[in-house]
């Protein structure tokens, strides 16, 4: 076994604190395992970016690293350590890896990884090597930000869910139950009756389509976005390609269609459904809109954003 040393991420909000809860469990099968590793604690939004960013700081940019980043929480935190990880470019990346434990763990289902944290846990700890994968990179040229993405990154419909839904004073209650899910059903519900439609420009090489009543606009990485919905089946985390789902307002029977034939798998055939494949993309939306990052809110604005794709190492093995 390849020795290495962790430096992990622990959000104890992740889960709505379940992985505060979990903590004493995974530190004991840690320390029996005889992992060497340096634990901080994420206190507040955002402060994984710092952590991870000061951490790779602090490692000189030399190969044959025997540290790995492990991100305790869910996709947020895994979103927050990778950007931090990313702020300064790096001849040898520091490899990241998480334990997923948050609501959604879309990138765990999209890298194969299993959705159980012990089994994920094994995944991490008996990993012999880093294995690049595709993420996501975006360029917003309105408010000047950059980044990265692992899942997807979405304007529209499934941005304003989760912002309602973050806002709403029963998902805490709901997510304690085990019932979340209920809190993004009704914010769905809600947001379908009042978001209008709005003009979205899509660039793809010399491909420029005009979309007058865009609804829903996701560009995702793998298979998955909100908590396990399969929107794109075919994408890997390995295929070199961003996957961009257009869905223009459908009436409120069609949405049901569509839900259905989501469910099933065939979406992405229906006239209502907009679906590229490249490696690149540029999306223009000349109104405020909610956006999103792997779950994250980006907040109301307009967009001038630039997608593209970067490899990144990860720290895992899906065959154990």
């Amino acid at each position: 076994m390849v020795s290495v040393q962790f430096y992990i991420i622990l959000n104890e909000h992740a889960g709505s604190g379940r992985a505060k809860v979990l903590w004493p469990e995974i530190k004991q099968q840690l320390d029996d395992a005889q992992v060497s590793y340096r634990l901080a604690t994420s206190e507040y939004a955002n402060h994984a970016i710092l952590l991870s960013e000061q951490f790779a700081k602090q490692l000189p940019d030399e190969p044959h690293q025997d540290w790995v980043v492990l991100a305790v929480g869910g996709d947020g935190t895994l979103h927050e350590a990778i950007n931090g990880l990313t702020k300064q470019p790096r001849h040898y990346p520091i490899p990241v890896t998480y334990l997923p434990i948050g609501s959604g763990n879309d990138f765990a289902r999209g890298a194969g990884m299993a959705i159980k944290w012990e089994d994920a846990l094994k995944q991490i700890v008996q990993c012999t090597h880093a294995t690049n994968y595709d993420i996501g990179s975006y360029d917003e040229t309105i408010k000047q930000e950059r980044g990265v993405f692992t899942n997807n990154l979405g304007i529209g419909f499934d941005a304003a869910i989760i912002s309602q839904a973050n806002q709403s004073k029963a998902k805490v209650w709901l997510n304690q139950h085990h019932m979340g899910k209920l809190s993004y059903l009704a914010s769905a519900l809600d947001v379908y009756y009042n978001q209008t439609g709005f003009t979205l420009t899509v660039h793809v090489g010399n491909q420029r389509d005009i979309y007058p009543n865009a609804f829903l606009v996701t560009t995702t990485n793998h298979p998955y976005f909100g908590g396990g919905v399969g929107i794109v089946p075919q994408a890997t985390i390995t295929d070199h390609q961003l996957h961009l789902v257009v869905i223009e307002k459908p009436n409120f029977a069609k949405l049901i269609w569509l839900a259905l034939r989501l469910i099933f798998k065939r979406h992405l055939t229906s006239k209502a459904v907009h679906y590229y494949q490249a490696p690149n993309v540029h999306l223009t939306v000349p109104a405020i809109e909610y956006g999103q990052l792997d779950g994250e809110e980006m907040g109301g604005r307009f967009f001038d954003v630039y997608v593209g794709l970067k490899q990144y190492p990860f720290w895992f093995d899906t065959t154990i």
